[in-house]
């Protein structure tokens, strides 16, 4: 429906900027916050399967035992070990606990600023929203999306020193004068 209030086209162009901040920051959280949920299982999952495994190695070989049996049990423990090896490089290659921190960090910070947008909201009756008010919103959602990425890629650097990119331009936000 062309022009509807649903569509924005009512409202005056720093409620639609407000909207569109609120918007924004609605979604990362909604990202975000499925990102870091999954690294803390995957963070959880490998922890207790290298534990898990390195105990069930110890229980294995100290099962007393006589052969052939105690020959079979050395070689389970030997393939166990082997597997934790593997568990071990994934966990240190992809850093799901220092990215599930990091994250959690993150969903923090723009839960926080999701709740003074909306507090802002909730003060607003018929007056416009202060531009400059709406321009600190977007500054500070905007801090937050690039330290999560700097953080995301020291932590990516730092468990693969190959991959590490130096850091690129951020381009400056485009300058608009408030309506007159």
């Amino acid at each position: 429906m062309a022009g509807s209030a649903a569509d924005g086209a009512g409202e005056s162009p720093v409620r639609r900027q407000l909207s569109f901040v609120e918007a924004e920051v609605r979604g990362q959280l909604r990202i975000r916050t499925r990102r870091r949920d999954a690294d803390r299982k995957r963070a959880f999952g490998l922890q207790i399967s290298t534990v898990s495994l390195s105990a069930l190695i110890t229980v294995l070989l100290g099962v007393q035992v006589g052969e052939p049996t105690r020959r079979w049990l050395s070689d389970v423990a030997l393939g166990l070990g082997a597997a934790i090896t593997v568990l071990a490089a994934w966990q240190a290659f992809f850093s799901h606990r220092a990215l599930w921190l990091q994250r959690s960090d993150t969903v923090h910070r723009l839960a926080a600023l999701e709740r003074r947008l909306a507090f802002h909201r909730t003060g607003l009756t018929d007056d416009e929203p202060d531009p400059a008010q709406v321009a600190e919103f977007l500054a500070a959602y905007e801090e937050i999306v690039q330290a999560d990425h700097d953080s995301w890629t020291r932590v990516r650097s730092a468990s693969d020193p190959q991959v590490a990119l130096p850091p690129g331009p951020v381009l400056p936000a485009a300058r608009q004068e408030p309506p007159a």
